[in-house]
């Protein structure tokens, strides 16, 4: 089996793979952070691609904010998607993979946008570690 396909484009604005709005100014620079965890993360696993296009899935993650005192806990969802959409009755759709996971968060005390980027950093790579399995199993039903 050639390797799986993990869809790392962020490029559509209306349908972001990687969503860090709640992040105001810092919501670039997360995104970025996040496109790049995905691709170093699935570089060390030799059944997967990121420059190789083909059949396989996009990984939409989303970070959540929730305050804790003085600190700010962060979580980043995520949800998989069979890559390419899929077309039905002549429309293009998203197929999402069914999974239950509870996301990691993490607790950043202070305004250092550093250690929130690592933080999300470290989350996305915990989330794309998570999903591994599934995508694998999956890909056997495609």
């Amino acid at each position: 089996m050639p390797p799986i396909y993990v869809n790392t484009d962020n490029s559509n604005l209306e349908n972001k793979l990687y969503n860090a709005s709640k992040l105001g100014k810092s919501a670039a620079a997360a995104e970025k952070k996040m496109q790049e965890a995905v691709v170093e993360a699935l570089s060390k696993v030799p059944d997967f691609n990121t420059d190789k296009p083909g059949k396989g899935y996009s990984l939409r993650m989303k970070v959540l904010t929730e305050s804790v005192g003085r600190a700010t806990k962060y979580i980043v969802t995520v949800e998989i998607l069979r890559y390419p959409s899929v077309v039905r009755k002549g429309k293009k759709g998203e197929e999402l993979v069914p999974t239950v996971s509870k996301p990691g968060s993490a607790t950043v005390e202070g305004g250092s946008e550093a250690d929130v980027l690592d933080a999300i950093g470290e989350l996305t790579k915990n989330n794309v570690k998570a999903s591994l399995s599934v995508m694998r199993i999956d890909m056997t039903r495609r």
